[in-house]
This record gives structure tokens, sequence and C-alpha cells, in this order.
């Protein structure tokens, strides 16, 4: 259910606040326009079941900071461009609540330098402490013995996968998802990824490269209890 409750214009920045409620959690989406050819919607949220108010403002203390490199993101996007058209956009795609997670996850295009780029970023939370949890925490705190590649990705938000989680993946993802494509089997062993929970699930997300766009999609690994 959305809800329109303020549009209101601020100097160079457009927003609008819609207030939503899914799954036990209830939030506010702005939408900012910092540049003319850059909008990034900014959450904030106003309850979580099973989180308590100081738990909630350090959630929106991280996605304010988020919001923040996004902007930077998109200015630098429009210093790649040097003068020629280019577009930076990041909306609010899902909202994803667990018995210990939450996951806010956000679709990304961009043209840079003449170069499209479809990404999802997302940022997961702790329950019940709202704290913060990285990418490669997470993926330890879900499957604590598997070991992830090393000296890959330099980027804080990726993990890369060893052979044999990439092979669990595959497989996971042939059961619970039934839209695997065995062409993508080369690609999805050399590329990084972006992960959130999705109830006991760990979902995977890589990094988009042209040729192989069509394997671009969310991937899952199943954790054996």
């Amino acid at each position: 259910m959305r809800t329109l409750v303020l549009t209101a214009c601020l100097a160079m920045s457009l927003w609008s606040t819609q207030s939503r409620a899914a799954a036990s959690a209830s939030y506010k989406v702005r939408d900012s326009k910092p540049m003319k050819d850059a909008s990034i919607q900014i959450v904030s949220f106003e309850a979580v079941a099973g989180l308590d108010e100081s738990a909630i403002k350090k959630i929106n203390s991280t996605l304010i900071a988020a919001s923040a490199s996004f902007g930077k993101e998109a200015k630098k996007c429009s210093a790649y461009a040097e003068g020629h058209p280019w577009g930076y956009k990041l909306t609010l795609e899902k909202v994803l609540l667990s018995e210990k997670y939450l996951s806010v996850v956000f679709a990304k295009s961009t043209v840079c330098a003449g170069s499209p780029d479809i990404e999802k970023e997302a940022r997961v939370f702790s329950i019940p402490s709202g704290n913060v949890v990285p990418s490669r925490i997470l993926f330890h705190q879900i499957f604590p013995s598997a070991k992830l590649a090393t000296g890959v990705s330099t980027n804080k938000e990726l993990i890369d996968l060893d052979e044999e989680m990439v092979e669990s993946m595959i497989g996971d993802s042939k059961e619970l998802l039934r839209n695997y494509d065995n062409r993508c089997d080369f690609y999805l062993k050399n590329s990084s990824y972006r992960v959130w929970m999705d109830g006991k699930n760990l979902v995977l997300f890589p990094e988009f490269v042209q040729p192989e766009s069509f394997c671009q999609k969310e991937y899952v690994i199943q954790p054996d209890d």
C-alpha cells in the first residue's frame, strides 16, 4: 500500500515522501533529485518488528550515510561523462524481514562514460541490535564453515565465492528458482556478488557484464539446517 503524504520542493532537490508497510515493517521513501540526471530514493524506518527505537535510529543513520555515498557516485558518474549524456537512478526494490535480519535492497541503473550498468545495492541489518552486517560477515554467519575466495574484489559490499560455494549456489538455484541457464556457469564462477537475506536463504546478485547480462539475476544458497 502506498500513501503519498507530502510533496515539497527544496532548493535543488525534489522530495516526495511515501509511507509504506510490509511484513511487519513500516517505512518512508523519499525521492531525491540532487542533480538533473540523477535520482536517489532514501528510506527511513518508522517501526520494525523486533527492533526498539535505538535500533531503528541506527538503521536510519546507516541508510542516510548510504544515500550520501550514492550521491557521491552520481557526481562521479557525471564527471566521467565529460559532457556526454549520462544518468544515475537508484530506487528501493524491496524490504525483506526475516527472523534475524532486515534487508533493504535497491535497484541501480547508470550510464557513465557511455557505459550502461545495472546493479543492486543492499544493506543488511541485524535483529534486534540494528547494526549493519557487512557482506563478508553475513556470509560467515550463515555459512560458518565455508570459505570465500580472497584477493579478487576490493569493494567491501561484494563477496567472491570459491568453486564449492558456486556449485552450491547453482544447485540450490536450479532447485528453488527453476530459472538457471547452463550457459552462465563460467560467468558465475568468475563474478563478484552483492548479498542479502530472504527468509533463511542467502540471496546473491552478480556484477553486471554486458555479454552475460541474461545471467544477471538473483541466485540463492540454502543453509544446510
